[in-house]
């Protein structure tokens, strides 16, 4: 009845809920800038743009995609970042304007322009093409709540004009976060931040390894490792590596687990092109984590404490030493923020059939909201992707976004619920109106069985008369159950863990 998925689902719902799917061609002009004055004992950091809240890279982090690492003046404590210009989704721009929290406290200030460039953003956005002036770098003095040790974040405004981006806040300021990572600092004799104004190409799409035997995994992106990557981890416990180990750890501790990562593509070994997350699935205040170098000394690597385990920010992959600490228990799936869930079988069933993927290798995220879009393209995929003509009639329907197919699909073939002019594919979607989409797919192919009388639940009144016969359908059918057992909640927005769920029952009534 259905086609198979043709890939994963989840590791697109994931791109486009985190990056925006964007994409990046060429060309940009440079113009000279001010020269830094002599930067003595200066250093290079690596450096990303972080989503102002949420453990995960911003929306904006495709404009530092070719400027990975910033450079740290230590005699006049300012640090100089480097940008690209972007293409998201075909709308070209680059950062044109940024501001800084001087305090930490919400006090921003504008950054101090180095150097600029130019970019045609092309007619996509309204039918123009506009030349934007844009920061290819600029400088920003430390505030004083940076301590130089770890990972740190520095509160950002940025302005991209002209793509998704600016769209997303209007006229005003993308809120991000300038990331850190002191632990990578590195000596530099540059004077003054180099940038790379290219534009990088290739769709930047979320990479997410896992090693089930250890737990261990890495989080990335396709501008750091390749898609295809295969990440290998062995648990050492005797031989040449662990006796090395056991040297450099003499004076620190006599027990330790001893770990040896890599990453190869196509059988050939691959190091990432930029910093990627590490982590390793163990927690506790008396944990500490090292590298074991090649030369047979240590090196102490500080990262972040988190429910999934000890986070570290690393360009370079090796031997690891793990001392101190618990296990921190995993699902199936190995995510660790779903054990004991109510939810917790229906998402590793729904993670194993490839309808979702993690918000990270360790981490599902199940009380976070879905968005009718991302609902309508599980649904687009489950029927093969069928080729789509024509465009979407919604004002709210982005051009060459990521679900645009999928809106086109569901529009021409009656899935979407009556909203008229007002439906937005970035709206969180409700327990009524998934319902609705659910049973209008299935009558693709079907002739729906009767419903169930709702009255038994205290809040039945309340169900959209457009909604009505779908959700007795999905009760009948035990798609959808109460929230409670009086109460249907309706217009309840639908969490990860319930819409997994809820398609695991669709596909079972579907006897798929």
């Amino acid at each position: 009845m259905r086609k198979k998925m043709k890939r994963s689902l989840g590791a697109l719902l994931s791109a486009a809920m985190i990056f925006g799917l964007m994409a990046v061609p060429a060309g940009a002009a440079e113009s000279d800038g001010a020269a830094g004055s002599q930067n003595a004992g200066s250093q290079l950091v690596s450096v990303d743009l972080w989503k102002a809240q949420g453990d995960e890279a911003s929306m904006g982090n495709v404009a530092t995609d070719n400027n990975q690492q910033a450079l740290y003046n230590p005699q006049t404590n300012t640090l100089q970042v480097a940008t690209n210009p972007v293409d998201v989704s075909g709308y070209r721009s680059a950062v044109a304007a940024a501001q800084y929290d001087t305090t930490g406290n919400g006090d921003f200030t504008d950054v101090t322009p180095l150097t600029t460039g130019t970019i045609d953003t092309g007619t996509k956005n309204d039918g123009v093409n506009h030349t934007v002036t844009y920061l290819s770098s600029f400088e920003i003095t430390l505030p004083d709540y940076i301590t130089k040790q770890g990972v740190e974040y520095i509160p950002l405004k940025m302005s991209v004009p002209y793509t998704p981006m600016d769209v997303v806040v209007g006229t005003g300021y993308l809120d991000a976060r300038l990331r850190i990572d002191w632990t990578s600092a590195e000596a530099s004799d540059l004077d003054a931040i180099i940038p790379n104004t290219e534009i990088s190409s290739g769709e930047i799409a979320k990479v997410q390894l896992r090693d089930a035997a250890t737990g261990i995994s890495l989080d990335a992106d396709t501008s750091k490792v390749n898609e295809s990557a295969v990440m290998t981890v062995q648990h050492i416990t005797s031989g040449a590596d662990y006796e090395a180990a056991k040297t450099a750890l003499a004076d620190t501790a006599s027990s330790f687990r001893l770990y040896r990562i890599s990453l190869s593509v196509a059988g050939e070994i691959s190091e990432p092109m930029g910093a990627v997350n590490v982590t390793f699935p163990f927690a506790g205040g008396d944990l500490s984590l090292y590298r074991i170098n090649d030369n047979g000394t240590k090196t102490v690597l500080r990262g972040e404490g988190q429910a999934s385990g000890y986070t570290i920010l690393t360009s370079s992959l090796g031997l690891f030493a793990v001392i101190g600490g618990e296990s921190v228990q995993a699902s199936a799936s190995g995510f660790t923020d779903i054990v004991g869930h109510w939810a917790e079988e229906n998402i590793d069933e729904a993670v194993s059939r490839g309808l979702f993927n993690g918000t990270s290798a360790t981490t599902f995220d199940p009380q976070n909201p879905m968005t009718c879009g991302m609902l309508l393209t599980v649904l687009y995929r489950i029927e093969g992707e069928p080729a789509v003509q024509g465009t979407s009639s919604y004002p709210t329907v982005q051009a060459g976004s990521w679900y645009e197919d999928a809106v086109i699909w569901a529009e021409q073939n009656g899935i979407i619920g009556d909203y008229g002019s007002a439906f937005d594919p970035v709206k969180n979607v409700t327990r009524e109106e998934m319902a609705t989409m659910l049973y209008r797919s299935y009558m693709l192919h079907n002739t729906p069985t009767a419903g169930s009388d709702l009255s038994g639940f205290s809040d039945a009144a309340s169900v959209s008369g457009w909604a009505k016969d779908a959700v007795s359908w999905a009760v009948a059918a035990g798609i959808i159950t109460g929230r409670t057992g009086t109460t249907i909640v309706p217009e309840g927005e639908s969490t990860r863990a319930e819409v997994a769920t809820l398609f695991c029952r669709y596909l079972d009534y579907c006897g798929e």
